[in-house]
């Protein structure tokens, strides 16, 4: 055995004794990628959302709103977990976990993997979700709180915990390797990247399927009524959020599949983009805030520029995690002018929750469109910074072909927990 191996134990039929390699200095690519949100169910789809800068953010259909402050959000319309797997499949899902599992499916179509050739105890499950099935926690509970103990409904509970996603992305592919779920809010997926990161680096996997996922209900949109500050749409039906009325919610989910760059090549996989770093700060303020000043989210966006041994003028494309609520917009545009200084004025980003809506897991779909971006060579639209703040109009800047290297992703929660990462071609 090699000095410094570690025994890892997995307990499956029988006992298994598995000799982790030691860690491998290499960067990790990204091979595959899916997502299903407003924008779009599937990568296509979402590209073509995306590019359009067409914003998915409508009138609410799926649940009556008529006694809440808002309206509005970026429903996912149309996905029917039919066209993914069979009925006897997906009808013990929850909507998020058919979400998470449909984009797995493309996510692994889209790397070129199979699995049927794999050793699929080297292959992680790795999410991140604010809240889980928050519809199944709303029917479990209020089913027992009816009826008491004889209303516990035994098919609703297993989709109450936060891990059903990945759980059952485990189970439909067959996977047996590291499976862990954060639940971080606004940086769950940021979280999840991060980790899987660690797994791959410490050779304790090959493969990682990563992402982010969140589903819209009644109890939820509710519960948020307070951050929400009455954005309903015109009589028209037209939707015209700005920065500053408040957090306009959504839901999805989103899977890339990340893996260490000598597998990669080796299997002459297409690669998306490469890794170079991901970095997580925490900061303290009351539930219901973000960090106040935004200490900690540019003390993360500069040690991700430091380790990727990138400078502010090499990075070609930043997107935010600005989400109109007006606090963590400023926070956010403040940071990167300190950052960016006399470059700030013409810095342009891409806040795409302005288009998709916000939910915890949806850092999955900034990190998406910019591996998307970096791979065919297309600037994501954008509006200027100072958009964020208020002071101009927001105008959108549609792509088009540009040369892109280096793109940043920054991202902050309630709480003051603040994420940063850094992909290259």
């Amino acid at each position: 055995m090699p000095s410094g191996a570690i025994i890892h134990v997995l307990y499956l039929a029988k006992p298994v004794i598995r000799i982790v390699k030691e860690p491998i200095m290499t960067d990790i690519a990204v091979t595959g990628v899916s997502v299903i949100c407003s924008l779009g169910i599937g990568r296509k789809a979402f590209w073509e959302g995306l590019t359009n800068a067409r914003s998915g953010i409508k009138k609410i259909q799926s649940f009556d709103t008529t006694a809440l402050r808002s309206n509005i959000a970026g429903c996912v319309e149309d996905f029917d977990p039919r066209r993914f797997m069979p009925t006897n499949v997906y009808r013990r899902m929850s909507r998020i976990s058919q979400m998470a599992v449909a984009a797995s499916m493309e996510a692994l179509a889209d790397s070129g993997l199979k699995l049927d050739q794999m050793d699929r105890d080297r292959i992680a499950v790795i999410m991140g979700t604010a809240y889980g099935s928050s519809s199944s926690v709303e029917d479990f509970y209020v089913s027992f709180l009816s009826d008491g103990p004889r209303g516990a409904q035994p098919l609703y509970f297993p989709e109450t915990v936060p891990n059903a996603p990945a759980s059952h992305i485990a189970m439909f592919h067959g996977i047996t390797g590291p499976n862990t779920t954060f639940c971080q809010n606004g940086i769950s997926a940021e979280n999840a990247v991060l980790y899987a990161q660690n797994i791959l680096a410490g050779n304790y996997a090959d493969i990682a399927l990563v992402g982010g996922a969140d589903e819209l209900s009644p109890i939820l949109y509710n519960c948020y009524n307070t951050f929400i500050q009455g954005i309903r749409a015109d009589d028209d039906g037209q939707v015209r959020p700005r920065p500053g009325n408040g957090i306009v919610l959504g839901e999805g989910a989103g899977i890339i599949v990340m893996e260490r760059m000598d597998y990669a090549l080796r299997r002459g996989a297409r690669i998306y983009g490469i890794l170079k770093s991901a970095v997580q700060t925490g900061g303290y303020t009351q539930i219901g805030h973000y960090e106040y000043g935004g200490v900690q989210m540019r003390r993360a966006i500069e040690l991700a520029i430091e380790i990727a041994g990138v400078g502010p003028e090499e990075l070609d494309q930043i997107c935010v995690s600005a989400n109109y609520s007006g606090e963590l917009d400023r926070m956010e545009a403040r940071g990167l002018s300190g950052i960016f200084d006399q470059q700030a004025d013409d810095l342009i980003v891409t806040p795409l929750k302005y288009l998709a809506g916000d939910f915890g897991g949806a850092g999955i779909l900034s990190i998406s469109a910019t591996l998307m971006g970096l791979r065919n060579q297309v600037s994501l639209p954008g509006v200027r910074l100072s958009s964020l703040l208020g002071e101009s109009d927001m105008e959108w800047q549609r792509p088009g072909k540009s040369v892109i290297a280096s793109s940043l992703l920054t991202s902050s929660t309630f709480g003051g927990g603040s994420a940063a990462m850094v992909f290259t071609k």
